[in-house]
């Protein structure tokens, strides 16, 4: 899991700061790694807070049936308050697995370009 997990959170933290980060709150359905599909909570922290935008995502899901911890990354897409993602998780016992997840997120408006005059 340390092979998967950790190069992906040092590349997340070396990105450009340039963007604020949000956090969601929503279920997540995993598949594979030898056990059925399963319902989760899952907190998730973005790339960026902005409305209408793909981001990053880094998190971890509670699996209702297996009572695990779930971390994993992915990508989402930010609505108005809300998200829907795909992401791959490493479950202990299970291995690796593929999850979908959607929740609430606290977005912002993408705001307009600054107009910038140049001296002549």
């Amino acid at each position: 899991m340390r092979a998967f997990l950790v190069p992906a959170i040092f590349l997340a933290l070396s990105l450009p700061a340039q963007a604020d980060t949000t956090f969601g709150l929503g279920v997540n359905l995993s598949f594979g790694g030898g056990a059925g599909p399963q319902t989760g909570i899952g907190l998730r922290v973005f790339s960026d807070d902005k409305k209408n935008s793909t981001v990053a995502s880094v998190g971890f899901d509670y699996l209702l049936q297996s009572r695990k911890i779930r971390p994993s990354v992915g990508v989402a897409y930010l609505g108005s308050n809300t998200y829907i993602g795909a992401d791959l998780g490493f479950t202990p016992g299970q291995g690796l697995n593929f999850g979908l997840g959607l929740g609430l997120s606290k977005t912002q408006t993408k705001a307009a370009p600054v107009a910038s005059e140049e001296p002549v």
